[in-house]
């Protein structure tokens, strides 16, 4: 595999983390030549790549169904979760591992998305505070979740999207979103105007 390619940005950042060959490993094999060789595997990548966003949309069904007032405390953390996201990676401290061995963005993925910098992952900024406001309001089983999450983010170092030190700031920047975002308490008139779409879409099942 050829050496990872670090952009001009701050050598005090970016050498003392070349001292840890771990937080930037990737598999010898090339999984995602290999997805992409037949259409049932370009097929499951796209699966796999959104298939975590149709699940934080069902807990949040659950979320507001439990309390309409985690909706303003979810779409707080994920707004300022995506502020903070593209802001980090507009600096492009390095590009996503698959450009190692790839030229363009996989086909059916964003390719705006995949062309900026892998630092921090977004997946995993959502999954941690999901996770944390799932122990919070306990509306599904958190081993489950687990089970459910663990994968699908391996997955993404798996297929170069993510070296594993995207992870680990993911779960760093998610816990600081859920910290900055966990005791907001939204006016009545706000929860109540979300209890009342929710029963209006979902008060028949």
């Amino acid at each position: 595999m050829s050496k990872l390619r670090f952009f001009s940005r701050p050598s005090c950042i970016i050498l003392p983390l070349k001292k840890y060959p771990i937080l930037f490993w990737q598999p010898r094999l090339d999984y995602l030549k290999l997805l992409e060789s037949s259409q049932s595997g370009k097929t499951l990548l796209i699966v796999l790549n959104y298939a975590i966003w149709f699940f934080f949309l069902y807990l949040s069904i659950l979320f507001v169904g439990h309390d309409p007032n985690v909706f303003w405390q979810l779409l707080a953390a994920t707004v300022l979760a995506e502020v903070v996201e593209r802001f980090i990676k507009k600096k492009v401290y390095w590009r996503r591992p698959m450009f190692i061995r790839h030229d363009i963005t996989p086909v059916g993925l964003v390719d705006k998305w995949y062309q900026s910098g892998a630092f921090p992952s977004g997946h995993t900024i959502k999954a941690t505070f999901f996770f944390l406001f799932l122990l919070q309001y306990p509306v599904f089983d958190c081993y489950l979740y687990l089970l459910i999450v663990f994968p699908l983010l391996f997955f993404r170092i798996l297929i170069g999207f993510h070296y594993p030190i995207d992870i680990f700031g993911g779960v760093l920047i998610g816990f600081l979103m859920w910290l900055s975002t966990f005791k907001i308490t939204a006016p009545s008139f706000a929860v109540n105007f979300i209890r009342i779409i929710y029963d209006f879409v979902f008060g028949r099942f």
